[in-house]
Order: C-alpha cells, then structure tokens, then sequence
C-alpha cells in the first residue's frame, strides 16, 4: 500500500461549480413557479369569463386549490 498520505479534494473549483448548479436551479424553479401561477390565473380568468354552466364545476375546475 501508498505510505504518501495525499489528500484529493475539490478544492475552490468543485465548490464553485457545485454553487453554480444549486443558483441554476434555484433560480430555474422560482421561472417554473412563476409560469405556473400565470398559467392557472389565466385560466381561471378564462373560464370566468366564459360565464357560468359552460365549464367544469368550480370543485372540477382546480385540483391544486
């Protein structure tokens, strides 16, 4: 066996990249939340504007709600 004992880390470089896929992410999710919220508001104006008895009732409508 090695008697060198040699220590292999990442080191700064691996920290950074690490960071910078946890800030991609990040900020990947709060785009996906922020379309999701748009989509679903502008469905609800949608079917509210289409008037009552032509859709889904409102307890069909949202399963998220």
């Amino acid at each position: 066996m090695n008697s060198t004992s040699v220590e292999i880390t990442a080191g700064l470089g691996g920290f950074l990249v690490l960071f910078g896929l946890a800030l991609a992410v990040w900020v990947l999710g709060r785009d996906l939340t922020r379309r999701l919220r748009r989509m679903r508001l502008a469905e609800e104006a949608r079917l509210d504007a289409e008037g009552p008895g032509t859709g889904a009732p409102a307890e069909k409508r949202d399963p998220l709600a």
